[in-house]
């Protein structure tokens, strides 16, 4: 991995632990039709989806980062713990070159839904976040 890659993957993971503290934060569950959904459930969810698309696109190599923890039922944070390892440069190029976009879009998108206002002042809004990873000012 490159600099570039553990960057994104830090700033990925600093934006999940802030919708988390969010969550935390503001008592959120998010409800729908009386069905109440939390932060770990859509860590599963996340990762179940990237490990589905990686096994069907036939990457033993991403298939095998994922898994290296165990089953990804039994890892209760595991985007974090995929994302910290990512940060950290323990995957091959190869393995964050496919990783990373799409947990950018994943993870952007939910920060989209889920996340504070554009001009919320909590955390700075994701507004402030997104342009500081992007360079702006």
């Amino acid at each position: 991995m490159d600099t570039h890659q553990c960057d994104q993957a830090a700033y990925l993971s600093m934006l999940w632990h802030r919708l988390a503290a969010q969550h935390i934060a503001l008592g959120c569950a998010c409800a729908m039709s009386g069905v109440t959904v939390t932060l770990e459930d859509f860590e599963h969810d996340i990762a179940d989806y990237f490990l589905a698309q990686s096994e069907r696109e036939g990457l033993t190599e991403v298939v095998d980062f994922l898994l290296v923890q165990g089953p990804l039922a039994m890892q209760p944070q595991a985007v974090r713990d995929i994302l910290q390892r990512l940060s950290n440069g323990e995957a091959s190029a190869a393995v964050a070159d496919w990783l990373l976009p799409r947990m950018n879009r994943t993870l952007q998108s939910y920060a989209e839904l889920h996340g504070p206002a554009l001009a919320a002042p909590l955390l700075g809004g994701s507004k402030a976040w997104r342009g500081a990873y992007r360079g702006e000012v």
